[in-house]
């Protein structure tokens, strides 16, 4: 209202783009810290957190990646937002059994939601014993700010079609029915998490998960009594492992597994020049795929890096269409930025609302209830207007204070 413009360019700008997950001899650590939302928002660029949404398609690229045979989540978050926890879980779920482990490593803190996702993998580890795992639980909070609203003058009548349609107001103090109403939501939503873990932890029932359910934190080795993780070993003895498993040399191989090591030997040895030709064109066509595989990876990295609040499903498309590179992609984002910007500029003068009328002096005919009626006629909310006159005519106020007083 006093002609300050926002500038939506630095705003987009500190929202950061998707961090790409690192590579360690072919294992892909993908990072999970602070507070977890669904979609990356304004708020989490200024004071951090992690986008399940971002999480998941970071995990589909590592799936996807030649160079990677297994994936290391890295957790260090207290939990998040219901919202976009379950659907996460699921993608994890489904790429299990597909050839490359998933493994699970928290550090500092691993609960709630951030849980939740961890019990999907394959494996689950925590890197000392410090780190806190669990509160497996839900927590809704209703908030009665009736009292604020009489400090501001505003009286707040509700009109609702539908039993449950604001049950459990804000403005008004919570009642028996809606502490009922709020507290089944919450119950559905801890059993569906509940029944979550059990499954992906294999249990046989869900009694068998629930003395570790109860929304408790267990730190370090008690967190391995209760079944909640598989041991203690930090990241990079996990990611060694993981290389090790995959690099198994000849020798070992040998010894582990040796019909099938002698029937390769022989299958070798008979090979004629022609299967030698075709097992060269086999080998050709898999490092030409190798290749174009890197190439895409590549293409699809340096499109990731351009994604900011607002213009994922620009990003979302390049990468799907398998053919914009990351030029076409910023000049998109541009103009699709450009026509934000304009549209919120528009969208900020419809929307402006009417200074109010100077009032000379108290002898003149208006009162408080005709400068409120006034601006109420011009679109404003009667609490807003009333606020309004009331900060900006001091003396219509107390004139009206006085008013009411004697009466």
């Amino acid at each position: 209202m006093r002609g300050d413009k926002i500038d939506i360019k630095s705003i987009n700008a500190a929202s950061p783009a998707m961090n790409i997950y690192e590579v360690k001899d072919g294992v892909a650590i993908i990072s999970i810290d602070s507070v977890l939302t669904k979609t990356r928002s304004f708020f989490s660029s200024l004071f951090g957190g992690s986008s399940m949404r971002d999480i998941g398609n970071q995990i589909d690229m590592a799936m996807a990646d030649t160079e990677v045979h297994d994936i290391i989540l890295a957790i260090d978050s207290p939990g998040g937002t219901v919202d976009g926890t379950q659907e996460l879980v699921a993608k994890i779920g489904s790429h299990r059994g597909n050839g490359k482990s998933i493994v699970a490593v928290g550090d500092g803190i691993m609960a709630s939601a951030a849980y939740w996702i961890a019990s999907a993998a394959d494996k689950i580890y925590i890197a000392n014993d410090t780190t806190s795992v669990g509160s497996i639980g839900v927590v809704a909070t209703h908030v009665d700010v009736s009292e604020q609203d009489k400090q501001f003058g505003e009286k707040w009548t509700e009109i609702t079609a539908g039993a449950y349609k604001r049950i459990a107001s804000n403005h008004a103090p919570l009642t028996v029915e809606g502490r009922e109403y709020i507290q089944s939501q919450v119950d559905h939503i801890y059993s569906v998490f509940v029944q979550s873990v059990a499954a992906n932890r294999g249990k046989d029932s869900v009694e068998d998960i629930l003395p570790a359910a109860d929304g408790k934190i267990f730190i370090g080795q008690q967190a391995v009594e209760v079944g909640l993780v598989d041991g203690i070993q930090n990241i990079t003895v996990t990611a060694n492992q993981l290389i090790k498993e995959f690099n198994m040399n000849k020798e070992e191989f040998q010894v582990k597994h040796p019909e099938l090591f002698q029937s390769i030997v022989d299958e070798g040895r008979s090979a004629g020049r022609n299967e030698g030709i075709e097992i060269g064109k086999a080998q050709g066509k898999e490092e030409g795929m190798k290749s174009g595989a890197e190439a895409e990876r590549e293409r699809i990295i340096a499109i990731q890096k351009l994604s900011t609040a607002g213009n994922e499903k620009i990003v979302a498309d390049a990468i799907a269409d398998g053919i914009s590179t990351s030029g076409q992609v910023a000049e998109r984002i541009v103009l699709a930025g450009k026509a934000r910007q304009e549209a919120q500029a528009q969208a900020m003068i419809d929307g402006a609302v009417a200074p109010v009328a100077p009032i000379e002096s108290q002898e003149n005919a208006d009162t408080f209830e005709a400068a409120v009626d006034r601006l109420t006629k011009e679109g404003l909310s009667r609490g807003k207007a009333i606020m309004k006159v009331a900060t900006e005519h001091e003396d219509l106020h107390k004139d009206y204070l006085k008013r009411i007083n004697a009466r």
